[in-house]
């Protein structure tokens, strides 16, 4: 993206041949002789970015880095100097610049350092910008630059304000539909009460009812002799996220029916109605409404869950998306494993863009984590991430699987095929595959098909 740049140094020629490139690669430019001079301009200006001399006439670049910095929209500040040292790299990166650049820097040398630079403030800028101007940032990691994911968080900040009304947040898997239901809480007058998710397709459809709703004592053999409070009793106060509600069975579906409309439930094998301060915000990756001609879903449950929704595109629809979170697993993954990490080479970056990513960004957030764990520090490397250069990764063979004995990818083969054959409804597929529900999640999970 086009950048605003502030050059300043006092020599005209240095100056002259930054301008030229920093143009060539489509950026506006601005020029500074003294320290001084680039801190008015700065202040006047909000450049992107400040090529900053070391050696200069009233302040250089060490004197005015702490104010650069310091400044309310802050430019990165790449410090230039023609005698650099490790000590003066050392100093200038702790006081805050992002980089330091030796005279006279080539033209491939510079651009590399823009690219590089403007991309990790691009990061930075894009979340400040999107705290400014979405007051629901308070909850993260939504992370993202695109007009997309900037309209969900503008439908978290609506929903939000309406602390009882049910939300239905739809999406593929692997999009982040939990971090947008956290979003939602941690910004509504709930978020000092608890926050709690279950997933309906990962419990069997036997337990699932008394882990909702609890169960009195003797309700059933094998529960806990005490009885037990129940996911909406812990959620009292908070919020209770529903995720794959798609999977509920016709008898969940009235009895959650119920706690919407009337806001009272019973515990498994109880008589009193107990009453609840909960909001309810549900996710699916189905299409509900399909679901509800085809008598699958009931309608007056849709249309309860359906009060307000948001709907969380994939990651192969905003594409500008990708290197923003890239970056913060990186970062993640890097302090988790204590490995200083500069970023990714070019080619990392285009193989993570031309990738389409149907895994969307759980598949993502387990690639870098791949590559974290691959690379020892600096560079992520194309060679780090395991992606083919094609942008999908290959299906298992059924001929191959078989000639090799390959059990485990014929496996995985025969439920992807079962998956796409059910529409993804995992109640059909393990009808059809002779499995249990809970069998094929963990299969699901096990495989990556999620």
């Amino acid at each position: 993206m086009p950048a605003r740049i502030l050059i300043a140094d006092d020599d005209a020629g240095v100056r002259a041949g930054l301008v030229c490139v920093c143009r060539a690669a489509g950026h506006e430019t601005l020029e500074a002789q003294t320290g001084r001079e680039a801190l008015e301009l700065s202040r006047a200006t909000d450049p992107d970015l400040v090529l900053l001399d070391l050696d200069m006439p009233e302040g250089g670049g060490l004197d005015v880095l702490p104010d650069l910095i310091g400044l309310e929209r802050a430019p990165a500040v790449v410090i230039l100097t023609g005698y650099a040292d490790v000590g003066t790299a050392v100093r200038a990166m702790q006081m805050g610049a992002a980089t330091l650049l030796e005279k006279p820097a080539s033209p491939e040398a510079l651009s590399e350092t823009l690219s590089r630079v403007l991309e990790a403030r691009g990061t930075r800028v894009a979340h400040d910008r999107m705290r400014d101007e979405v007051s629901v940032l308070r909850a993260g990691p939504v992370i993202g630059r695109s007009r997309a994911i900037h309209r969900v968080l503008e439908q978290v900040g609506r929903v939000a304000s309406t602390p009882r009304s049910t939300v239905l947040i739809t999406g593929e898997s692997g999009v982040g539909k939990e971090l947008v239901a956290r979003a939602v809480h941690e910004n509504s007058s709930l978020r000092d009460g608890p926050f709690v998710a279950v997933n309906c397709a990962a419990l069997a459809e036997s337990l699932l009812e008394a882990e909702l709703f609890g169960y009195e004592a003797g309700a059933f053999t094998g529960g806990n002799p005490k009885g037990h409070d129940g996911l909406l009793a812990a959620a009292e106060g908070g919020t209770l996220f529903l995720d794959e509600v798609g999977e509920l069975v016709p008898q969940l579906q009235a009895k959650l029916l119920r706690v919407l409309q009337e806001r009272v439930y019973r515990r498994v094998g109880g008589n009193e109605d107990l009453e609840m301060d909960v909001r309810i915000v549900a996710s699916t990756n189905r299409d509900l409404m399909a679901m509800v001609e085809e008598g699958a879903f009931r309608e007056d449950l849709f249309y309860r869950l359906n009060v307000l929704s948001i709907v969380v595109p994939p990651l192969r629809e905003r594409p500008e998306d990708i290197t923003p979170i890239s970056t913060h697993f990186l970062a993640h993954f890097g302090s988790e494993l204590g490995r200083d990490f500069t970023g990714f080479s070019e080619g990392a970056l285009e193989r993570l863009r031309s990738h389409v990513w149907p895994g969307n960004v759980r598949e993502l957030r387990n690639t870098i984590e791949r590559a974290a764990i691959l690379a020892d520090e600096g560079q992520i490397l194309p060679e780090h991430l395991g992606l083919a250069p094609s942008s999908r990764a290959a299906e298992p063979s059924a001929q191959t699987a078989v000639e090799t004995f390959d059990l485990r990818s014929m496996e995985e083969l025969v439920i992807r095929r079962a998956l796409e054959a059910c529409a993804g409804n995992r109640s059909q597929a393990a009808r059809k595959l002779g499995i249990n529900r809970t069998t094929l999640y963990n299969k699901i999970k096990a495989y990556g098909l999620e």
